[in-house]
């Protein structure tokens, strides 16, 4: 269960160097096709901060082929908590009501800038607690981030608003999208064959999964290892499902997705990349980032998806 402390720095379960904490807020301009993604990652054992900040626009195999790519990995830690703090690549972060409410700051200095809120609309959902999550301690073959990386972990489905100055082109920014917060070991190398979404629709519903990939058939998500559909201000626990992917290489272009949740109601969806990239947020990293249409039987929606679908940095498409 996630409870007001959990805004704060938790204190290391381990003195190796690779115990880390984060947290990820995403947002965007669905009509000009532009996501933006603000992550921090803290190792306080070697009290260091990595910080992504990335705005995502059309399709490219190159992450610095992008509107706007910034990524810092020996930031020193922030001398604020996690609850109020600045880092020195311009962005800051203060949480506003515990676990809920957020004001997310950035200015790099080059000509871009942001300064939005984030308000949640539901209660962070914890993959480890068995009343939210009905998959939370299930065994899954191939998972290899709900014990390590995500041993603590929540997602949540907020409302952002705000302003985005793009090189002297302000957006204004309205949306529903996800943060998520982490803390746990976390190997350079070992965060991989995961896929983290949502898909945010008209009528105030959204769908938050988590599925596991097996590089070698990246034409489909074959599990989901955790995930929820908010309907309003109900959250209903995703006990399965399953999808299909069309790719250009590693990258996006079309989803068919199924999941069905604690009430056993099916959820069809499916989507259409509107950006692809790759996301390098540290250098032995490599995700497939794509923003996301989605629809659900005519109800428009927008989100984005990650992909961690290379089993290493280096190794090539399956052949």
């Amino acid at each position: 269960m996630i409870t007001a402390q959990d805004m704060y720095f938790h204190p290391p379960t381990s003195d190796h160097y690779t115990w880390a904490e984060t947290n990820y807020f995403g947002f965007y301009v669905a009509e000009a096709n532009l996501h933006v993604g603000a992550y921090v990652q803290a190792k306080p054992n070697l009290g260091a901060v990595m910080s992504s900040v990335t705005i995502f626009d059309g399709f490219s195999n190159t992450p610095h082929e992008v509107n706007y790519f910034d990524c810092h990995v020996h930031l020193p830690m922030p001398k604020g908590n996690l609850d109020d703090f600045a880092l020195n690549n311009g962005l800051a972060i203060k949480c506003t009501k515990p676990v809920m409410d957020y004001a997310i700051r950035f200015d790099g200095g080059q000509g871009v800038s942001f300064d939005v809120t984030y308000t949640a609309l539901m209660e962070p959902y914890d993959i480890h607690d068995p009343s939210m999550d009905p998959l939370a301690g299930a065994q899954l073959e191939g998972d290899s981030i709900s014990a390590h990386a995500y041993a603590g972990h929540w997602d949540q489905t907020g409302r952002v608003r705000g302003s985005l100055n793009l090189r002297g082109k302000r957006y204004a920014i309205d949306c529903v999208a996800s943060m998520d917060h982490s803390w746990g070991l976390r190997d350079e190398r070992a965060l991989k064959n995961f896929c983290w979404m949502n898909a945010n629709f008209a009528d105030d519903s959204s769908i938050h999964c988590i599925w596991l990939m097996d590089p070698k058939q990246l034409d489909c998500y074959p599990t989901i290892a955790h995930g929820y559909v908010r309907e309003g201000n109900q959250v209903y626990g995703i006990k399965g499902g399953t999808g299909k992917v069309r790719r250009n290489g590693f990258l996006h272009q079309f989803f068919d997705l199924e999941v069905e949740d604690v009430r056993g109601k099916v959820h069809e969806f499916t989507g259409t990349a509107m950006t692809a990239n790759p996301w390098i947020p540290w250098p032995q990293m490599y995700l497939s980032h794509a923003f996301v249409r989605w629809d659900r039987g005519g109800v428009t929606g927008w989100g984005e998806v990650q992909d961690l679908c290379k089993e290493q940095f280096n190794s090539k498409l399956p052949a």
